[in-house]
């Protein structure tokens, strides 16, 4: 009797890619200057505009992180946890963000 080998074994891709990690990276970022700007803004009365331009900034930063993020889940095979958690959290940031220059035009 003859064995064949079965040679059409395919692993998936394991680990993640450098696009999820600096997405999740960015988005960890994006929030933690957003509460360093909020937390900031409340001990003082009057804030410098630098905190306008970097809170902008940031919001520029968590949209690119959530887009990359997206653009990751198309992409990967496996391994969508840390895709997943930057997602996440950048789209949370973008959000709030967002909220936050809403409320602040009213």
């Amino acid at each position: 009797m003859d064995k064949k080998k079965n040679n059409n074994v395919q692993f998936r891709k394991s680990g993640y890619s450098g696009k999820a990690i600096a997405s999740l990276i960015s988005g960890i970022l994006t929030l933690i200057t957003f509460l360093v700007l909020i937390l900031y803004s409340g001990i003082k009365e009057e804030t410098p505009k630098a905190f306008a331009i970097c809170a902008t900034a940031a919001m520029v930063v968590s949209f690119i992180g959530l887009i990359v993020s997206i653009k990751c889940v198309r992409e990967q095979d496996g391994g969508y946890g840390i895709v997943y958690a930057g997602m996440a959290v950048n789209g949370i940031t973008f959000l709030t963000y967002i909220f936050t220059y809403i409320i602040g035009a009213v």
